[in-house]
């Protein structure tokens, strides 16, 4: 099956893309998932497929969370002008939005990862902790707390897309749940060079705890915000399960190990599985073969 062209917003007018041309044409937002976890770059929509030649036109920013993209959009009612805030908003509800198939959303992972060191309960001992119990290690208000942010944040990504979505305000909507990272000093690199630290991995060090409890914490926590996306009461709002996909790497592991290239980005190979789910997902829902 042929690969989607994947096109940056300036390149609509630029190399003159009609996307007419392209069936189906879809809209992305979201973070590295989207973009780049590596160098060279590559991510989980080049690799979508269809039968049909297919585009994506992709606003992704690495490192968004899903609170920056609610945040960038207009408020619901806001003058025309307002939509230049934001590129999601200008695509989707500008009176000359082209009518997507569908809008693709890579979101939740930067904003679990930044809530990491306040969902770990304090004053754990550590020399009893159970690793078959993770909910144990985890405060229970504090992701209670995450939870209404996260909820929130994406409601309102929704809600826009839906009252001033324009020619887009039905259009479905497909998110992912991520997979199970394995905590790594695992940073991303360039040329074998990291680039800054890694994600998890220094936030479960700086907070002692020890190295037997970092899976079953970040499974956990993986699983949890899985759930808590199957369960958002959303209109026309797909949820793709990516859970389990990709081969985990070892723990331990410094670098490239199993299907991903760092701690928390895939390798090629893992984007590809994924995207499978996801063209998978596109496909049934749009009625394509």
């Amino acid at each position: 099956m042929p690969k989607v062209r994947v096109i940056k917003p300036h390149e609509l007018d630029r190399y003159e893309v009609f996307l007419n041309d392209y069936y189906p044409a879809l809209l992305a937002e979201g973070d590295s998932w989207f973009t780049l976890g590596a160098v060279p770059a590559y991510n989980m929509l080049d690799p979508l497929e269809f039968e049909t030649f297919g585009a994506v036109v992709n606003l992704a920013y690495p490192g968004d969370t899903a609170d920056d993209m609610r945040k960038a959009l207009p408020a619901s009612g806001g003058r025309r002008i307002d939509l230049w805030a934001s590129e999601l908003a200008l695509q989707v509800a500008d009176r000359n939005a082209y009518p997507y198939q569908g809008i693709l959303l890579s979101a939740g992972g930067n904003d679990l990862i930044a809530a990491f060191p306040h969902l770990l309960r304090r004053g754990v001992d550590y020399a009893v902790a159970d690793p078959a119990d993770p909910a144990a290690l985890i405060d229970a208000d504090a992701l209670a707390r995450f939870d209404a942010y996260l909820t929130d944040s994406l409601t309102g990504i929704v809600r826009f897309i839906r009252e001033d979505g324009g020619p887009n305000r039905d259009a479905p909507i497909f998110t992912h749940t991520y997979d199970y990272p394995t905590p790594n000093d695992a940073p991303a690199r360039i040329l074998g060079v990291p680039v800054g630290t890694a994600w998890m991995y220094p936030k479960l060090v700086d907070a002692g705890v020890p190295q037997h409890l970092w899976v079953p914490i970040s499974d956990y926590l993986i699983e949890h915000m899985a759930r808590l996306l199957r369960g958002l009461d959303l209109v026309d709002f797909h949820v793709v399960n990516t859970l389990g996909t990709i081969q985990r790497a070892a723990l331990g592991a410094t670098g490239a190990s199993g299907e991903w290239d760092n701690e928390i980005h895939p390798s090629r190979r893992g984007y590809a599985k994924l995207a499978a789910k996801m063209s998978a997902a596109i496909r049934e829902e749009l009625g394509l073969p």
